[in-house]
């Protein structure tokens, strides 16, 4: 009996422990740097990170976080695929965990800047329903007030998978580094730059038909055909 009681605290310990860690995410290489030399994103705990700049990040999204999280970048232009995620309490023994599909918040962010990911919040489990298909927010200024909306990302949340189309995750190796996006290239670089995208994503959904189970075909086939 004793064991199991200091077993119990030792977990309690744990988890206060793990409460009380600084929701501090670091996302560049090197030492830790001055706020003033950096890009600072805040992100509600409600708003899950599926990437930043296209790359999964690891310890971006912690169970045991305080109402937000700050992401330390290098200065620079990052695009956040993020989606809301909020367990709800309907009764005295049913929860409900609400998750809509991502948005892709757009930062662009100067040396000492801070940055807040914003969107409506729901004001009972009806209206985060009514967000799943519809989810928007924008990106913040702290400072100067500028306000920046997310874009649509054409992406679809199924069943705690995100992808494009086929609701397949793509698995990509997770980031503890990531760079910022170049300058957006001139009409004509970016057009020359088209078919490689397009073949590079024609290879994803290749890769994701190989991967498909049948179900997940024949679902595939009837979104196609609808």
């Amino acid at each position: 009996m004793l064991s199991l009681r200091l077993t119990a605290v030792t977990l309690f310990a744990l988890l206060l422990s793990a409460c009380a860690r600084s929701p501090v995410v670091q996302l560049y290489e090197g030492p830790a740097q001055s706020d003033n030399n950096i890009v600072t994103v805040r992100i509600p705990s409600q708003l899950e990170v599926f990437t930043i700049n296209g790359e999964e990040v690891d310890g971006v999204n912690t169970f045991f976080a305080s109402d937000y999280k700050d992401v330390k970048l290098t200065p620079g232009r990052y695009e956040i695929l993020a989606y809301y995620k909020e367990l709800w309490q309907l009764d005295a023994d049913n929860h409900e965990i609400v998750k809509t599909n991502p948005a892709n918040f757009i930062v662009d962010g100067k040396p000492g800047d801070m940055w807040v990911l914003g969107y409506e919040q729901p004001k009972d489990v009806d209206a985060a329903r009514a967000m799943e298909d519809n989810f928007n927010g924008w990106s913040e200024n702290a400072v100067t007030g500028e306000k920046v909306a997310a874009e649509k990302s054409k992406l679809i949340l199924k069943r705690g998978f995100l992808a494009p189309v086929t609701g397949e995750e793509v698995a990509t190796p997770a980031s503890t580094a990531i760079a910022p996006l170049p300058a957006p290239a001139a009409p004509a670089a970016a057009e020359a730059a088209a078919p490689a995208a397009t073949a590079r994503y024609l290879d994803t959904l290749k890769a994701q038909w190989n991967q498909a189970t049948p179900e997940e075909r024949r679902e595939f086939l009837q979104w196609i055909a609808e």
